[in-house]
């Protein structure tokens, strides 16, 4: 008998016949459909079973509340255990779990990202069993798991770290993510609607309808990779789905795996750089960011019409960069028919690290 099966005995338990059959398999169906989301979100099998029954908590209390089930009499069945769960639900959730509330925009002095509510932010570490100690401005960040004990942000030398609006104080979402790898956590990204930050022991979960945030972070999962690093090259930033022009493709895609479509731009930028000096180039990557639905998926781009090539590997993406980089080496100066622009469908892991993308193989997939 499985974890699961034990809990349904346990959490059934004092009721008979077929009040006991139908509480149990809607609680049955509850488990399961918690589960495939954890599943979505990346979590094992084993992992979504033991998260689900730890958010549920104890058997003999979700019993206690089935037993008085039967005393609501302006409710079905279903309808009461629905509300039991959520109730439930609330009472129990992980402390690691608490809610995040991020924004997005262009902000000055920062430019376009995301920033998370502090104060939230630091109670939902704090309940992790972590600390954000300090002022947004000079803040340090300590996570179970890491082996870096309260790592600086570095807020004091970073413009636009830290900002207010309507007078709630908001961090950088990159800011902590940078300062959640340097202290040596492991860092993975779960999920996609409201996702999960793991870092080392603790789970921090964001509260975002908005699919920049989310691209964002998945973006940051593989942007670091010196692969996708070099002279003459710079990020910009995702388009959402309001501003954007859709491409869609089919193929061998997962239902719920997260996928990124990586294309350049042709646009002279130049930056002060971190520790390098100036630096300059003509290329920009865009990543656009999506969860696939069986067998098809679809991204938000500037230009639909815009040609385009699909690699096999990195490698052969950055050297059919390599002409675009300078100018003054540049065979032409825009993507056409005859040379189109180079580009990658990356199947993301969310993890920080040498396993966080896959390259999907172009010789399978069909624009829609």
């Amino acid at each position: 008998m499985n974890a699961r099966e034990r809990y349904l005995n346990a959490a059934t338990r004092g009721l008979w016949g077929h009040r006991k059959r139908e509480l149990r398999a809607e609680l049955a169906g509850h488990l399961s459909e918690r589960m495939a989301e954890f599943r979505l979100g990346g979590l094992s099998a084993e992992e979504a079973e033991r998260q689900t029954l730890r958010e549920l908590g104890a058997p003999e209390r979700v019993s206690g509340g089935m037993m008085g089930v039967h005393t609501f009499p302006a409710l079905s069945k279903v309808g009461a255990l629905t509300l039991l769960l959520a109730t439930t639900l609330l009472a129990t959730v992980p402390q690691g779990l608490a809610q995040v509330k991020s924004i997005y925009g262009n902000f000055p002095n920062s430019g376009e990202t995301s920033y998370l509510d502090f104060d939230q932010l630091k109670a939902a570490i704090e309940k992790a069993g972590g600390e954000l100690s300090g002022q947004p401005d000079h803040a340090f960040v300590t996570v179970p798991g890491a082996p870096r004990a309260q790592y600086p942000l570095n807020t004091m030398n970073w413009p636009g770290a830290a900002l207010v609006q309507q007078h709630t104080t908001y961090l950088s979402t990159d800011l902590l993510i940078g300062g959640l790898l340097s202290s040596g956590a492991d860092v993975r990204i779960l999920g996609w609607k409201n996702p999960t930050v793991r870092a080392g022991n603790a789970d921090i979960q964001l509260e975002t309808e908005d699919q920049r945030v989310v691209s964002q972070l998945y973006t940051s999962t593989f942007n670091g990779d010196p692969a996708f690093r070099g002279d003459g090259i710079s990020w910009g930033f995702a388009l959402n789905e309001h501003t954007g022009q859709a491409l869609g493709f089919t193929g061998q895609f997962k239902k719920g795996g997260v996928y990124a479509l990586v294309l350049p731009q042709l646009t002279y930028w130049t930056s002060q750089g971190v520790g390098a000096g100036p630096q300059d180039g003509y290329v920009i990557l865009d990543s656009s960011v999506n969860q696939a639905q069986t067998g098809s998926i679809t991204f938000q781009v500037s230009d639909r019409k815009q040609p385009f090539k699909l690699y096999s590997s990195v490698e052969d993406f950055q050297a059919a960069l390599d002409p675009y980089r300078t100018i003054t080496t540049a065979p032409v100066v825009h993507w056409d028919a005859t040379h189109p622009a180079p580009a990658l469908i990356l199947e993301l892991s969310g993890h920080f690290g040498r396993d966080a993308y896959t390259v999907v193989n172009p010789s399978a997939l069909h624009v829609k």
